[in-house]
């Protein structure tokens, strides 16, 4: 609970002791120095700032708290401690949703009321409110506080572990404040500590038991301060580690463990129901956190709690300075110094600013401006920022706007103007200058135009260039598609490709030097004429000199210089070069023409003047006249020629003519001609010819200049030329060469003609197909020719050897077969068919012409050569002799589907599954029923109860051991038990003293009253063996119940009455006890020291009475002993099971019964299961309803229930014992049963299929072996821990009768056994979990055997539907060696068949090699056996640990019993209430011998 007001003082109504507070409070917030001011004024009155704080209050205030465990959900009682004052009955109830009976933790919060006490509360200890459970309640301050103390009040007595945590931050670790506990070490791992030591770290938590007393029972309080112990305290201003100690904004109190009086043991509810945690009051005094610059602390508009931050503070805790007061570094004020922050200088230009340490040391004012207005810069927003500038006429910053690519920074000086990259001009440096293009980061960069390609600079933005018409690239660098040879002479830039047409992909050829074709006329005229226009020559002479050629003429006809041949022919080098030459004439007045100069050639021809291409007008003057061979329009030849045409033109050039007179009576003189071109010049000695080409080729052309065909193409038309297309030789297929101009074939395949059109002589066919058969050979036989009839397109053969006959030879005579010219596939001559004599010779068309089958076999015979018997027969028919082939004769209802075939050869019928002989009429060893019609059934014989795995072949009846029954031999006879390898044992009951003769299934026979033993013949104790009568009653009741005799006639009889005088002094003991008890309660209630001489001699008594039950123990163990010495008998006999299973090659028969055996099995384990679980069940009701009477810790316990308690663990103990000598049994016997399986399935082997199925079963069956003997194990382990714990609580509680009690002993023992008690339940759910997966895996393994079995089946007929095909296809492939060639190849079908069969036969041989593979995996379960075999032993072996254990505590009981001398009255009364003690059995073996 917290009070409604806030605490205004130091002294709280809820705060912890005054003097506590009031010293931590004056060490820690009051100032050295006078105070000037009230604490929560910021400023003093002369206005200089000072420390303020909130006002001291409870934080806890309307704050929420939230617990981890709360009581009342669900409802539940509660009890309270004997002392509560205020209380009207002992129990109450506590529901979390009554508003009237909850305790929830809001009321931790709520009024103070002593009238009414309200109250927070946790679940009982019965609920589970105890170590190591924890209960948590988190209180939310809602912001950072600084933690003066924390007090709870508890309503019930405080906690005997508890501890305060505190952290920070919702996302911070908690940090202990303090632990309480009077367990420091066991509980927190910490040593018991009050004090801090000197140089201790004083944020550490300290431990002490201080507060955690059971006293009192209510309204305890705890207070815990947050600086009390703490040497720092008295310099808090400067210790920023305590500063940390003390801010809180979440306060955790954790509960460990409850105080209690160690009744609690006793697991009485109502005591359990009395303790729980209950806390009425929790309170936090402090402040909140504002660091000394704020007097309040409220809630802001969201609602949050937050300082009204002083001194140019801002934060919710006033943690930092505002933004513009950040001149100097925050600190948190002190009584000293309030640390005010102050304002930065930014010239009005700022509104917040950061703090600069170095500038702070180098100018003592730390305060860097930031975000300056006005696009102002600097520390105090002194000058204007980068990119502007302030120019004269205005106080404002100006941007500068320089290009950030274009110029070097974005400043500019005071006129503005920026300073510019290399290539960059303009104020603003924005753009390029002449030559120069692209504006980058690196300024722009000049032009890199190709000369020889361009014909402009490039443009400033792209730097693209202007190229020349056949010139491309960025740089005017590289050649249009279709072009090649970059050159600065060339006014387009770059040369057409020829290729003659036939390709546009070029490239400068290789190889090629210029040369000039030149005429001086040294030698004379060279092979120059001078002509007319019409062909006719005109005469010319050589001047004296020997350097020029003239020609002259009246007329007015025109002239011409005509050129040798070395100027003519293929003059493509010359392309795009020059022709000079020089002339004169003797007359001034030269009438020009438009042909003064001619070129001709390729069915082409062009002229020019002379004046072209600028060259002079011919004078007397001798002048040079220069003309370019190309076709552009700017060297005007007409007429205009395409560039194809003009290089067409030059690769052939026929003529060329040089006009010589221009007017009558005048004369012409011509000298030094030369023609540009280029050659072939593998030295490379002048200058190389980059305009010679080299071109692409496409498919079907090769050369230089694509001037040829290539191989496998020729001319379209022939003879064309090479500016005709090369097409495909058209040979039809039949050659891949032709000749390359005329397309004249080298013909293959049998054809003839210049096409290969035709077929050779001797054959014949359509040669115009494409394909090498075209034309095929005669069809005759031998040399004989053919002709074809010409409307029908057949052939006739004109000579036919001897046997054969037809148009073209193609039949044999009849009587003989073959295919004389290979029709039906090679060719083979006619032979005498071969039909084993099972034909009439007499008849006509007794065999095929063609395949020589025979069509009509006699004497039930079949097939194509009548070599085999008719279905329904067998024998062999290609024998001698006139009775060939038998009837089959098959037994109907043991062969497959009632087939009356056999197998032709051996005559064996297809018989049904488990069916043998050779007409299927009898079953298989081991099998019976061959009437049902589906085959033998499997005799199923119990490989433990039957002699042999066969039975009679009608019935099915087994051949039984002594003592079995049943047609499978698994039940054992009237009056016999114990179904094993060995039959089944006798009952023998004992007929005096058993009810019926026929006993269980372990062998135990029903008995009389009064009689025990396997078969009832002895007495039990208390009873004594009645030597007469009941032989008549024992006669008339040999066989079923023998119940209806008198007391008479019983085997065993009652001891006389002798026995009641035991009983007497047995209610003489009660009676002394109840006095007793009196005794010791009148002790308690008057506690004095009595000295008693006899208590020595009783307590002597006390000590023979707990050797007696050690005793009992030790005889316990001896049980456990003969348990452990039948361990390794079971080891054995794993171990010569695993021997066994080495021999498992195969297993056989036996599929049924062992899925048989595996549901009983799984039916046993069930039974056992669910007896394990009613077992468990009865034990957990009984340790539910045992109930301990509660007493104080002075009173002595009742010895009278431990020593019955004593007795009834060591009968259960011994019941246990051979229950579990029992469960041994039963294993070693499933052990052998799985021997005596493994060696009947060992004695059976039939097929491959069931010795799978077999070893799967013995796999599975050994695995569930396994796991019997581990549940087996864990049972005797659970068993014997179980005994020796409830031996331990037996002593321990013996113990508490002395007066000196281990408390904490006796608790760790009884959570000791709750825990066993939980964990014995939790092994029954796994037990039931392991169950439940058993019984699945068991149902999926029969389902899997059956579908394994069934399938089995399956390929078992399909096996033998297999073996008879096969057997049939060898008789075939036996007759088809001799039939020939067309047989052979029935054969070989046969054969795909035969090799399809043995890939299957490999299949089961690798299923078998897999199964082989498995018995390594079987070793490895029955050594896991092994394995948890020895670890039960192992366990065994701790329980006998455990029992020695025991026998320690009960002889410390003892000798604590000898150091007692605080009781009044005698306790040897109880040594004789051990009914199980050695001294009553010996009383009662006198008595029933009186």
């Amino acid at each position: 609970m917290v009070s409604e007001r806030r605490c205004r003082h130091a002294r709280c109504p809820h705060s912890p002791p005054p003097l506590l507070l009031l010293l931590t409070l004056l060490l820690v917030f009051r100032p050295p120095g006078p105070v000037l001011a009230a604490m929560d004024e910021c400023y003093a009155a002369d206005g200089r700032a000072q420390r303020c704080l909130p006002e001291f209050m409870n934080a806890a205030f309307n704050a929420t708290v939230r617990a981890s465990a709360t009581c009342g959900t669900p409802p539940e009682e509660y009890c309270v401690q004997t002392g509560v004052t205020g209380v009207s009955k002992s129990c109450h109830v506590c529901d979390s949703q009554d508003p009237v009976l909850h305790h929830n933790a809001s009321l931790l919060m709520d009024f103070n009321n002593l009238d009414e006490a309200s109250w927070w509360q946790s679940p009982s200890m019965l609920r589970g409110a105890q170590f190591p459970s924890v209960i948590n309640l988190t209180l939310h301050l809602g912001k950072a506080f600084d933690i003066t103390y924390v007090r709870l009040k508890f309503h019930t007595s405080r906690p005997e572990s508890f501890a305060i945590y505190k952290r920070t931050s919702p996302t911070s670790d908690w940090q202990p404040y303090q632990y309480y506990s009077g367990s420091c070490l066991a509980t927190y791992g910490l040593s018991p500590q009050g004090f801090l030591r000197t140089g201790d770290d004083e944020t550490t938590a300290l431990c002490t038991a201080e507060f955690s007393d059971i006293s009192p029972l209510t309204n305890a309080n705890v207070a815990f301060s947050t600086l009390e112990g703490r040497p720092s305290a008295y310099i808090f201003d400067t210790s920023s580690l305590l500063q940390e100690w003390v801010t809180s904004t979440e306060i955790r109190v954790t509960l460990n463990r409850l105080n209690t009086f160690g009744d609690e043991v006793f697991n009485d509810p109502k005591v359990l129901r009395s303790y729980y945690y209950a806390i009425s009051d929790f309170s936090v005094g402090g402040r909140c956190k504002c660091n000394g610059h704020a007097s309040e602390c409220a809630k802001d508009e969201s609602g949050h709690l937050t300082c009204h931050c002083r001194h140019g503070t801002a934060g919710r805790d006033c943690e930092h300075c505002l933004p513009l007061y950040n001149d100097r570094p925050w600190r948190r004020a002190t009584a000293n110094n309030a640390y005010e922050c102050k304002s930065c200088d930014c010239n009005n230009l700022a509104d917040e600013c950061t703090f600069d340490l170095e500038l702070f040391r180098a100018t003592g004012r730390g305060g860097r401006c930031v975000n300056c207005r006005d696009d102002a810069a600097g520390i105090h927003c002194e000058h204007c920022r980068d990119g502007y500038y302030r120019h004269a006429e205005s106080s404002r910053c100006l941007p500068c706007n320089c290009s950030p690519i274009g110029s070097v920074s974005e400043q500019c000086n005071e006129e503005g103007k920026c300073v510019c990259r290399p290539g960059v001009t303009g104020n603003r440096c924005n753009h390029c200058q002449s030559g120069f293009h692209s504006l980058d980061q690196a300024g722009c960069r000049p032009c890199e135009c190709q000369p020889a390609g361009m014909l402009e600079q490039c443009l400033p933005d792209s730097g693209h260039c202007i190229c020349k018409e056949h010139v491309e690239g960025q740089n005017c660098d590289s050649c249009r598609p279709g072009f090649f040879n970059l050159a600065a002479e060339n006014p387009l830039g770059c040369s057409a490709c020829f290729c003659h047409g036939h390709s546009s992909v070029c490239h400068s050829s290789s190889g090629y030097t210029a040369y000039a074709i030149a005429s001086d006329f040294s030698n004379g005229a060279g092979g120059w004429q001078a002509k007319e226009r019409g062909g006719q020559k005109a005469p010319t002479r050589v001047l004296s000199d020997g350097d020029e050629i003239s020609v002259s003429s009246d007329t007015f006809a025109p002239i011409y210089f005509s050129a040798p041949a070395q100027f003519l022919g293929n003059q493509l080098p010359s392309y795009g070069h020059n022709l000079s030459f020089l002339l004169r004439a003797d007359s001034r007045d030269a009438r020009l023409t438009a042909e003064d100069l001619v070129l001709e050639g390729a069915g082409r021809r062009v002229t020019l003047p002379f004046v072209a291409q600028g060259n002079p007008y011919p004078t007397e003057q001798v002048q040079r006249y220069t003309f370019l061979l190309h076709e552009t329009s700017d060297y005007p030849w007409r007429p205009q020629l395409s560039t194809a045409d003009f290089q067409r033109l030059l690769s052939n050039l026929t003529a060329l003519h040089i006009r010589a007179l221009f007017n009558m009576h005048n004369s012409a003189y011509l000298r030094s001609l030369h023609l540009e071109s280029a050659r072939r010049d593998a030295l490379i000695t002048a200058s190389p010819a980059t305009w010679v080409e080299e071109c692409s080729c496409p498919k079907g052309y090769q050369g230089q200049l694509c001037e040829a065909c290539d191989v496998g193409y020729t001319r379209d038309p022939p003879g064309a030329g090479p500016f005709a297309s090369c097409v495909p030789c058209p040979c039809h297929g039949h050659s891949k060469s032709c000749h390359p101009e005329t397309g004249e074939c080298n013909c293959k395949d049998n054809t003839a003609g210049d096409q290969c059109h035709l077929c050779a002589e001797g054959y014949y066919g359509d040669a115009t197909q494409g394909t090498a058969g075209d034309c095929s050979s005669c069809p005759c036989p031998g040399t004989s020719s053919c002709a074809m009839e010409p409307h029908s397109a057949s052939v006739i053969c004109t000579d036919c050897p001897d046997i054969s006959i037809g148009r073209r030879c193609e039949f044999c005579e009849d009587g003989f077969f073959g295919d004389p010219l290979g029709l039906d596939g090679p060719r083979r001559p006619c032979k005498p068919c071969n039909c084993h004599g099972n034909v009439d010779a007499n008849a006509v068309g007794n065999c095929d012409g063609r395949t020589g089958e025979c069509l009509k076999c006699v004497g039930h015979t079949e097939g194509s050569f009548c070599d085999r018997c008719r279905d329904g027969y067998y024998g062999n028919a290609t024998g001698p002799g006139s009775e060939k082939c038998k009837p089959c004769a098959c037994y109907p209802a043991g062969t497959f589907q009632g087939r009356s075939s056999c197998d032709q050869v051996t005559g064996q019928c297809a018989c049904l599954p488990h069916v043998t002989d050779r007409a299927c009429s009898t079953c298989k060893p081991g099998y019976y029923n061959i009437s049902t019609g589906t085959g033998c059934t499997l005799c199923v014989c119990d490989p433990t109860g039957s002699v042999g795995a066969e039975c009679d072949e009608q019935s099915g009846q087994c051949d039984c051991k002594h003592g079995v029954i049943g047609r499978t031999c698994n039940l054992c006879a009237a009056l016999h038990y114990g179904f094993s390898a060995d039959g089944c044992t006798p009952c023998a009951c004992d007929p005096l003293g058993s009810l019926a003769l026929q006993c269980d299934e372990d062998g135990n026979c029903p008995c009389r009253d009064g009689a025990v033993g396997r078969r009832c013949d002895h007495c039990r104790e208390n009873f004594y063996r009645n030597s007469t009568g009941g032989h008549e009653v024992a006669d008339q009741n040999m066989v079923g119940d023998a119940t209806s005799g008198d007391v008479t006639s019983r085997s065993c009889a009652p001891c006389p009455p002798c026995y009641g005088l035991v009983q007497e002094k047995a209610a003489s003991l009660r009676a002394g006890m109840a006095g007793l008890e009196k005794h010791m309660e009148t002790a308690a209630q008057y506690p004095d020291i009595v000295r008693d001489d006899e208590f020595h001699n009783r307590l002597a008594k006390t000590s023979d009475s707990i050797s007696i039950l050690l005793s009992n123990a030790e005889a316990t163990r001896e049980v456990d002993k003969k348990v452990e010495a039948r361990l390794p008998k079971l080891g054995e006999a794993l171990a010569r099971e695993r021997g066994r299973l080495q021999q498992a090659q195969r297993a056989v028969d036996g599929t049924a019964n062992t899925l048989e055996q595996a549901d009983n099995t799984a039916r046993r384990t069930k039974l056992h299961a669910e007896a394990a679980r009613e077992q468990l069940e009865e034990a957990r009701l009984r340790l539910e309803t045992v109930n301990i009477e509660r007493r104080n810790t002075s009173d002595p316990h009742n010895l009278t229930g431990l020593v019955d308690e004593a007795r009834r663990l060591a009968d259960k103990h011994h019941d246990n014992a051979a229950q579990v000598e029992a469960t041994a049994d039963e294993a070693l016997n499933k052990s052998r049963d799985a021997l005596d399986t493994l060696r009947h399935t060992l004695s059976q082997q039939n097929s491959l299929a069931e010795d799978v199925e077999q070893v799967t079963e013995s796999l599975t069956k050994a695995r569930n072996l396994t796991n019997d003997m581990e549940k087996l194990a864990d049972q005797v382990l659970d068993a014997a821990t179980h005994v020796s714990q409830r031996a331990d609580d037996v002593f321990n509680n013996a113990t508490l009768a002395m007066p000196s009690v281990d408390t904490e002993g006796l608790e760790e023992q009884v959570d000791e056994f709750t825990n066993n008690t939980e964990s014995l339940e939790n092994h029954l759910a796994s037990l039931q979990a392991s169950l439940a997966q058993l019984e699945n895996d068991m149902e999926a393994s029969q389902k899997q055997a059956r579908d394994t079995l069934q399938a089995g089946q399956r390929h078992q007929q399909v096996a033998d539907e297999f073996l008879a095909r096969v057997d049939a296809a060898r008789a075939k492939a036996e007759a088809a060696v001799d039939a020939g060639n067309h047989t052979l190849q029935d054969a070989k079908n046969i054969l795909s068949y035969l090799r399809d069969f043995d890939r299957r036969v490999a299949d089961n041989q690798t299923a078998a090699k897999k199964a082989l593979k498995r018995v390594p995996k079987v070793k490895q379960l029955l050594q896991e056996a092994m394995d948890t075999t020895t670890r039960a032993e192992g366990e065994l072996g701790s329980a006998k640990r455990d029992a020695q254990e025991a026998l320690k505590v009960a002889r410390q009981a003892e000798s604590v019993a000898n150091n007692t001398h605080s009781v009044r009255e005698p306790v040897a009364p109880y040594i004789y209430m051990q009914k199980s003690s050695p001294q009553l059995r010996s009383s009662t073996r006198s008595c029933a011998q009186c």
